[in-house]
């Protein structure tokens, strides 16, 4: 897809967003070289798995913060991210209106800004091809991940309205049996 410059390694994954706010996420798939191991080609795979948007950089939330302050407004507790688009603290049903617009292999992310209680972080949702949505929660630590799947947008819905508003069942909400349990 590109030849590599001498520097810092290509990326795992580019960004292209090919207009109208879209954004498509291509993953490395190797890097060789068809003339001369200095002139290295980096290949990416347009038909990766889909990939979530990064989560905001301690730096960036920084940004967020200093911009809010500026203009005289409390502290941000919430973003929301999907479409290439940032929404800051969404209210319930702008979160319900980007759930309805997912389209699929693509994420809504939610990422807290504010110290976690508990350690929660984010959550995201996956709108698989097979009309099913892959919803993660994700606490600060790496053992803290539940991901679980669902056909009906209504649960995703409530399960992460939940989340975004704090409420003490806010985990997911839908569980099923834990792998492994054999039910």
């Amino acid at each position: 897809m590109g030849r590599c410059v001498p520097g810092p390694p290509a990326p795992d994954l580019v960004t292209v967003s090919p207009g109208e706010g879209d954004v498509h996420v291509y993953r490395l798939r190797t890097v060789g070289s068809w003339s001369a191991p200095d002139d290295p080609i980096a290949v990416y795979d347009p038909e990766g798995p889909p990939v979530p948007p990064l989560l905001l950089t301690d730096q960036e939330q920084e940004w967020l913060r200093e911009g809010q302050r500026r203009r005289g407004l409390g502290p941000i507790r919430l973003v929301a991210l999907v479409h290439g688009r940032m929404e800051r603290d969404p209210d319930a049903a702008t979160i319900e209106a980007m759930l309805a617009g997912l389209r699929k292999r693509e994420h809504l992310l939610l990422q807290r800004l504010t110290d976690p209680d508990e350690g929660d972080s984010y959550i995201h949702v996956l709108l698989d091809q097979d009309d099913t949505y892959e919803v993660e929660h994700r606490a600060d630590t790496a053992a803290g991940r539940d991901r679980t799947r669902s056909a009906s947008l209504a649960a995703v819905r409530d399960a992460v309205l939940r989340w975004a508003t704090d409420r003490p069942s806010r985990r997911t909400a839908l569980e099923g049996p834990e792998p492994g349990d054999g039910r």
